[in-house]
């Protein structure tokens, strides 16, 4: 797994407790390590929704109010058309944003199956689009990259650089494609329990949602 100093830097927050989480996923895989580990395989950290807008999370964020189109792209025809079968029931996204030192994050959480009434969309049957937009260059250039992924590898077609991952948790699989443009990071993750059935080309399904928003 790829880290730098500034290890948490665009990450989101958990939809639990952030900061159990975030201190639970600072384990990683020493090098060589198998990527079947699941204990320890990194989790995607997600924004809290429920928090108040002005707030400032216990690192520093400030959650904003996500716009009223902010989970518009992907639209769920496109979700359905590119992940096929796994998307069937796919709901409508979940939106939560934040700012830090001028990053702005907005966070797209899509359920895979109907939630109830309200409840939390559960992160380990989802697919979650995380958007990351930088001030500059610079800003960007301190982040370490990929982030939060078991032995990723390059991708050609996704923007200007891009990585996939396959992440084994002890309760879930995440499939996860990170792709950067100019100053923004792109990360998708799909997120399915472990028992449910390998996706088939994965990485080629995220890079085509990814090049269809």
């Amino acid at each position: 797994m790829t880290s730098s100093g500034n290890r948490w830097a665009g990450v989101p927050l958990s939809l639990a407790v952030a900061a159990v989480l975030l201190t639970a996923c600072q384990g990683g895989p020493t090098s060589g390590a198998s990527t079947t580990t699941t204990a320890a395989a990194p989790a995607s950290p997600r924004t809290d929704v429920t928090a108040t807008p002005g707030t400032t999370a216990m690192d520093g964020r400030t959650i904003e109010s996500p716009g009223s189109q902010a989970c518009a792209s992907p639209a769920l025809d496109a979700i359905r058309q590119k992940l096929g079968d796994v998307a069937a029931q796919v709901q409508a996204g979940t939106a939560s944003a934040t700012e830090n030192q001028g990053m702005k994050e907005t966070n797209c959480t899509f359920s895979l199956v109907p939630v109830p009434q309200g409840q939390d969309a559960d992160p380990g049957n989802a697919l979650t689009v995380s958007t990351d937009v930088y001030p500059d260059a610079d800003s960007l250039a301190k982040v370490g990259l990929p982030r939060l992924m078991i032995s990723p590898k390059p991708v050609d077609g996704a923007g200007e650089r891009a990585w996939y991952a396959r992440n084994q948790l002890s309760s879930s699989t995440e499939y996860v494609l990170e792709s950067v443009s100019k100053n923004v990071v792109t990360r998708i993750t799909l997120a399915l329990p472990v028992q449910a059935a390998p996706v088939d080309q994965p990485q080629d399904k995220l890079t085509a949602l990814l090049n269809s928003r």
